[in-house]
């Protein structure tokens, strides 16, 4: 009989619990970071550069559309760099709120070998 009473509060104890866990996400102020990344010269979609917080061990690899998304970044200023093979990477401050915020990337051609791994 015990048993029986303490059950429907051990079930709303648990219900709460669940939906605590399934909030942790907002009440964190995480955002999204969503962009395309082109040839600044053509205009053409940029397949496979990295996108990246380096801050944070962030990242994403754009798509054959040029368009890459980086999910449960931490609300807050952060720098986020774009860079692919034969390109000058680029380095951009974005602030970052609960929304989606929009960071295109247009990529300057590099040399034959890549600049990926230098400041400009």
């Amino acid at each position: 009989m015990l048993f029986l009473r303490s059950a429907p509060l051990s079930l709303v104890l648990l219900l709460a619990a669940s939906a605590s866990a399934q909030s942790a996400p907002e009440a964190a102020g995480l955002g999204t970071v969503t962009g395309l990344v082109t040839d600044a010269e053509t205009g053409e979609p940029v397949v496979g550069a990295g996108v990246a917080i380096p801050e944070l061990g962030l990242g994403a690899v754009s798509q054959r559309d040029g368009s890459y998304v980086i999910e449960d970044v931490p609300v807050g200023t952060h720098a986020v760099r774009a860079a692919a093979y034969t390109y000058h990477f680029e380095t951009v401050e974005a602030e970052v709120g609960e929304e989606d915020v929009a960071l295109d990337f247009a990529l300057h051609p590099g040399s034959a070998a890549g600049c990926a791994s230098h400041d400009h």
